[in-house]
């Protein structure tokens, strides 16, 4: 009874400082994160699903939609995730922010470690990409495993693909263009148990580009606490924060997602 009532006491503590805190939300079409997925997948076929709406009206009418979709399916060593996510934010009738990202990714088990290959494309309407395709694989491995948590690193590379329109923004005029370039990728993984129904995971990613590694680089901060509410529902807040040496376009800055949101398991 009294673990009962702490942990419920600990979920709406949680839950206060994010609601607190949740002010700032915006799209993360970069990166695509299914960790907290990733050891639930099984030889069962698994669907999770994620959905956050917030609909404000007074003197300014504000609409934002975040979602996304992971299908997952392991058949013995090998494991497939299919992830599409969108992301909205509306006001008074006008769009203002648009994401939309769809991802596929293979792991082939080799014990505690994996090969992997991906493939993504997306477009990000804050970071005025019209087009983003990466294709890439490497090799993740782990190093500490034990009952509450794990952490792996993983090494590997990448083709990107950006497409920029024309525009203009804050006076400046920028002109439409392509890049094609080769990034070398190292990320770390790790989850650790903080209590019997709160887990928190840790990713970090980097790309590093192949031809100027010290000069055009991403980095990629992305932690989720999640609150287990039962074996098909759970509670999560998540915090992400995306800084690139080389802005996509240098008056923009690049700040934090703050997320709360509920995941059915399928």
């Amino acid at each position: 009874m009294a673990k009962s009532r702490c942990s419920k006491n600990l979920f709406l503590l949680l839950l206060t400082s994010i609601l607190l805190q949740a002010h700032n939300l915006s799209g993360q079409s970069s990166i695509v994160d299914t960790e907290v997925h990733l050891h639930k997948i099984d030889s069962v076929f698994h669907v999770f699903a994620n959905f956050m709406g917030d609909v404000k009206k007074g003197n300014v009418d504000m609409l934002i939609i975040k979602s996304s979709l992971t299908l997952g399916s392991r058949f013995g060593n090998n494991l497939f995730r299919l992830t599409g996510r969108y992301n909205s934010n509306d006001l008074d009738g006008r769009r203002v922010l648009k994401t939309n990202t769809f991802q596929f990714r293979y792991n082939k088990i080799i014990k505690n470690n994996s090969i992997f290959l991906f493939y993504q494309k997306g477009s990000d309407f804050r970071s005025f990409i019209d087009k983003r395709e990466l294709v890439g694989g490497g090799y993740r491995m782990n190093l500490v495993k034990k009952k509450k948590g794990y952490f792996d690193i993983a090494l590997g590379a990448m083709h990107e693909s950006e497409k920029y329109p024309a525009y203009k923004f804050s006076g400046e005029q920028y002109e439409a263009r392509s890049v094609n370039r080769i990034r070398l990728t190292a990320n770390i993984f790790s989850k650790i148990d903080l209590a019997k129904n709160i887990k928190s995971f840790t990713t970090i990613y980097s790309q590093w580009n192949s031809k100027d590694i010290s000069g055009d680089y991403r980095l990629f901060f992305n932690q989720n606490i999640r609150f287990i509410v039962n074996k098909n529902i759970s509670t999560f807040v998540r915090y992400f924060i995306n800084e690139p040496s080389v802005k996509y376009v240098k008056k923009v800055k690049y700040n934090s997602d703050i997320v709360f949101g509920f995941t059915i398991n399928i």
